[in-house]
């Protein structure tokens, strides 16, 4: 079975912090996604007390 998603008996489970991608060259692949962005980026933390 080589998929990029399978699903039984229950709907899809999808959201945009999962890495999704296709087969070979179906799909947007793993790189197009937000998990694909974390190598570009630097993530900073602000924290602002009241």
């Amino acid at each position: 079975l080589e998929v990029g998603m399978s699903n039984v008996n229950i709907p899809a489970a999808e959201g945009a912090e999962m890495p999704f991608g296709g087969v070979k060259r179906s799909g947007f692949g793993r790189e197009l996604g937000p998990l694909g962005m974390e190598e570009f980026v630097n993530k900073r933390l602000f924290f602002i007390a009241d």
